[in-house]
């Protein structure tokens, strides 16, 4: 186990704690360095084209240049948060310190963004949403408006027959005047689903790896207070690909076909909320309004369904994280879900693999719902 040379000088000064093991991706196992820092061990070095390891797209992280250049922009915001240590001050707990890092690393994104149109060190590979939606037979529902413009120039802002509006509340509209009710989803309710369904197979015990680990109030976090560390159970490998494969065994006996008997859903949803409590808020999947939200599911969705969506998370639960449909669209005798776009808006990627997903795995009635530009 060794490292390239190239990273000698910023790993000695910023990152000591790394540089006697590495971590595998995908079963997370600490691995021990022995051969330290060696030259020309990176194609870089070695003369050849680079690989590309895009970041998964979450907030603050959906741009091609913040996925695939995560490294760069990392070390470059650490070398000169550095430089200006004097001015800044080293208390990273201090307001002026993140104001002086977010301000870097915005400056660091967007040199990196003009040198990669320049000469691009990675090749960015996004299938157009048109292929997407041929490959995968996407139905796609198009609707019209007006727009006007967003004085924060946060969204799109369509004029309604009640006043401004979101693209998402236009949707809801539509539907509810064709005799349809509204779930607003995205993904929080799916991980309430999770936590609460999985975390008997997540925290058991009998698993070698689990482990015990702590984190910060999310519900401190949400109310804009200080919090204590939440110490619960996790196995070192949770979320990744290799945890599903280590567990497929546990994993098959704990969605076992008893899951499917009528009104069980619910039964053991009512059972395991309080027991569940701690991973959920790991998770963010702990605020009442998303436990309410995933209830509805529980009273629409066929058991089935749910059971296909748990077995899917727990498989690859951090790269599956998010990407999940904005609406959930239902009446008595139907449901659908749906994504929402407005005029000119893109698919991300995580919604990409999404419909990729349900095409072959999860089976759900999808829909996108384009809100087209009137004139």
């Amino acid at each position: 186990m060794m490292m390239c040379a190239c990273d000698e000088e910023i790993g000695r000064k910023f990152l000591p704690h790394q540089l006697r093991e590495g971590v595998e991706l995908e079963t997370q196992e600490r691995i021990q360095v022995t051969e330290g820092f060696v030259s020309d061990v990176c194609e870089g070095c070695r003369g050849l084209p680079l690989t590309a390891y895009p970041a998964s797209s979450i907030i603050g992280r959906t741009t091609n240049a913040r996925r695939y250049y995560w490294r760069e922009i990392a070390f470059e915001t650490m070398k000169r948060l550095d430089a200006r240590s004097q001015e800044i001050g080293s208390d990273r707990t201090s307001k002026e310190y993140w104001e002086a890092r977010k301000q870097i690393e915005k400056e660091v994104v967007a040199e990196i963004q003009q040198q990669h149109a320049i000469s691009p060190k990675y090749t960015y590979k996004n299938e157009t949403d048109a292929s997407v939606i041929t490959r995968y037979a996407v139905e796609v529902a198009s609707l019209s408006a007006n727009y006007v413009r967003d004085p924060t120039g946060q969204r799109a802002i369509i004029v309604g027959t009640n006043g401004p509006c979101t693209v998402e509340s236009f949707v809801t509209r539509h539907y509810q005047a064709l005799g349809f009710d509204i779930l607003p989803l995205e993904s929080r309710p799916f991980h309430v689903l999770f936590g609460v369904y999985a975390w008997l197979v997540i925290q058991d015990f009998a698993d070698p790896l689990v482990r015990v680990e702590g984190f910060g109030d999310r519900i401190a976090y949400d109310n804009n207070r200080e919090g204590d560390v939440v110490w619960f159970h996790k196995p070192q490998d949770f979320g990744t690909k290799g945890y599903g494969l280590r567990r497929a065994q546990a994993i098959d006996e704990h969605f076992s076909p008893d899951w499917l008997e009528e009104g069980q859903l619910q039964f053991l949803f009512d059972l395991w909320l309080e027991p569940s409590a701690k991973l959920r808020q790991y998770l963010w999947a702990h605020s009442e309004e998303d436990v309410a939200k995933a209830q509805t599911l529980i009273s629409i969705l066929p058991a089935s369904a749910i059971v296909r969506i748990l077995r899917y998370m727990v498989e690859h639960y951090w790269g599956r994280y998010l990407g999940w449909p904005d609406l959930l669209v239902y009446s008595k005798d139907e449901f659908f879900l749906a994504e929402v776009k407005a005029s000119g808006d893109k698919l991300s990627d995580d919604q990409k693999r999404w419909i990729k997903d349900n095409n072959e795995r999860l089976e759900l009635p999808f829909k996108l719902v384009k809100v087209n530009r009137v004139g």
